[in-house]
């Protein structure tokens, strides 16, 4: 049993790690830069980058506050399930008006009819 929470730990810890690096990447910053804004030094966010250690739930909190995303979507991989592809969706449209967001829907519902038929 040790084994599998260690493999189930260490799996969680690259997901985390590989989304965290690619949300920073994404946004322009180095390692250095991000540990700055998180309040952390740089050798922490290499170890969380990397997967050798997980932050805390507080930590987490204030990771996905800076990187500006939804904790639940940090905690994401992309799979082929319906709901964590919709959850995906949910964070892009977050901070839409919400005539825009009925427009994003208007056209998701109109593709999704178009690729049935």
């Amino acid at each position: 049993m040790l084994n599998t929470v260690k493999k189930e730990s260490t799996s969680l810890g690259a997901l985390l790690g590989k989304n965290i690096a690619e949300r920073r990447i994404a946004l322009g910053l180095t390692q250095a830069e991000f540990a700055e804004r998180l309040g952390a030094d740089s050798v922490t966010v290499s170890r969380f980058e990397r997967g050798s250690n997980l932050p805390s739930l507080l930590r987490l909190e204030k990771i996905a506050e800076t990187l500006g995303m939804p904790l639940a979507e940090l905690l994401s991989q992309s799979t082929n399930l319906c709901t964590d592809q919709s959850l995906l969706i949910q964070g892009w449209i977050a901070d839409l008006s919400e005539s825009d967001r009925r427009f994003v829907l208007d056209m998701v519902q109109a593709w999704c009819e178009r690729l049935r038929a």
